[in-house]
């Protein structure tokens, strides 16, 4: 094993001591992603249909105020952030499948 190999994989390894003893002092209030959303969401689980487009309708009340508010409001209700390949290709799919792609394929 070359020395600038050596070197590599000893970095590796304190790197990965360093993040082990930086985690096994975290603060025992500190969770993992899935159970952080679990919490975020838990007060509407249970919401109807009805109830959760209530809450939709007053975020976009909201979103709207605050661009209205912010001195470009324009700028703001024009930008529209791009879908993920994976997403418009998935779309594509499910429109062909269902008959409603634009194409007729």
């Amino acid at each position: 094993m070359s020395r600038l190999c050596r070197h590599a994989e000893l970095t590796k390894r304190r790197r990965s001591a360093t993040l082990c003893g930086v985690l096994s002092k975290l603060p025992g209030w500190v969770i993992d992603n899935d159970a952080s959303v679990r919490q975020e969401v838990a007060e509407w689980k249970g919401l109807t249909s009805a109830q959760l487009w209530r809450l939709a309708r007053l975020c976009a009340r909201d979103a709207v105020w605050a661009a209205r508010i912010s001195g470009n409001p324009q700028r703001i209700l024009d930008q529209v952030d791009p879908l993920p390949e994976n997403a418009v290709a998935a779309l594509a799919r499910l429109r062909r499948v269902t008959g409603w792609s634009r194409d007729g394929r």
